[in-house]
């Protein structure tokens, strides 16, 4: 089985967040191990979840309720908007779509 992991680490070194899916398909493991610590990751791990609850943009391709791209998508914006956390994965990935003279191709 694989582990496809996202891990959020503050660099005050105590807070962390890791979400753990285990599984051969990302966009649908069969199981998600989130854990976090300290009082900062808790919070961040709490804001990930909600986030997943509500959705993502449509560009990010979520095809069942624990795809690991939706946790990956919450993760990144957090450590985007946040420069004290680290975002890591080892998801492959996404594969953008085709362009052709500026217009989206559909395969």
């Amino acid at each position: 089985m694989m582990e496809w992991k996202i891990v959020l680490k503050h660099e005050n070194g105590i807070d962390r967040v890791e979400i753990v899916g285990i599984g051969e398909d990302p966009h649908r493991p069969a199981d998600i191990i989130t854990t976090s610590r300290g009082p900062f990751g808790k919070k961040t791990l709490e804001k990930i979840l909600e986030g997943v609850r509500k959705g993502v943009p449509v560009i990010i391709p979520a095809f069942s309720d624990k795809d690991l791209y939706a946790y990956a998508y919450h993760a990144g914006r957090i450590a985007d908007e946040d420069p004290g956390w680290k975002y890591e994965s080892n998801l492959p990935e996404i594969v953008i779509p085709e362009e052709e003279d500026g217009e989206l191709l559909i395969i």
